[in-house]
């Protein structure tokens, strides 16, 4: 489920999702440890495109990190990446962008990264990532904010901040922090519903 050619375009795809300045301002790593990633936990990247979040989120944590994408030969790509820089625990997941074939509750945290503005089928997706997402579990969903800025899509293709909370909100999911990303983007971090009783993360 990465961007479609009409927005990102197929030329150049892995050099335009690999730019040193959309990087510098997503910072995967800095941002993984501010939403709270921590070791031990499991990661689903949703559309994990170059890898840019896979590989971070592969630094953080020693347990499984899924990178789920569409277009094989990126994630051809990405995989050899992630061997050579001996991050055996990334585990590539081709998917046709509806159904992923991982199983119920698997994640502890699923990353969306500027990937929910192109999904035409978006309550199907919010009805996946509950499956995919243990009780208490975490979507980290960054998109771009829905204005003219340096870089990204024209406005009028952006999935907004308050869009993603009418959605997400109705899909079984708690907001815990929201934050802005530069002048481009925007993050929030949603628990899913059935945190247990005492509050302790499970897993």
């Amino acid at each position: 489920m990465s961007e479609q050619d009409g927005v990102i375009g197929r030329a150049g795809k892995w050099e335009k999702l690999e730019s040193p300045a959309r990087a510098a301002e997503l910072d995967p790593l800095g941002t993984l440890r501010r939403v709270g990633l921590c070791r031990g936990e499991t990661v689903c990247d949703i559309g994990a495109g170059s890898g840019l979040f896979t590989l971070a989120a592969a630094r953080l944590t020693d347990s499984d990190v899924w990178a789920a994408e569409t277009d094989l030969e990126i994630l051809k790509r990405l995989s050899v990446r992630a061997k050579e820089e001996g991050l055996l625990h990334v585990r590539p997941v081709p998917t046709d962008g509806i159904s992923y074939p991982l199983p119920d509750g698997c994640a502890d945290w699923a990353l969306l990264v500027t990937v929910l503005h192109e999904v035409s089928g978006k309550s199907s997706l919010l009805k996946e990532l509950h499956r995919l997402v243990r009780p208490g579990g975490h979507v980290c969903l960054i998109e771009f904010q829905k204005k003219r800025t340096p870089m990204g899509p024209p406005p009028e293709h952006r999935f907004g901040a308050d869009e993603a909370e009418a959605l997400f909100a109705g899909n079984g999911f708690l907001m815990e922090s929201e934050f802005l990303l530069g002048a481009d983007f925007y993050c929030q971090v949603w628990r899913r519903e059935g945190r247990p009783a005492d509050g302790t993360r499970a897993g």
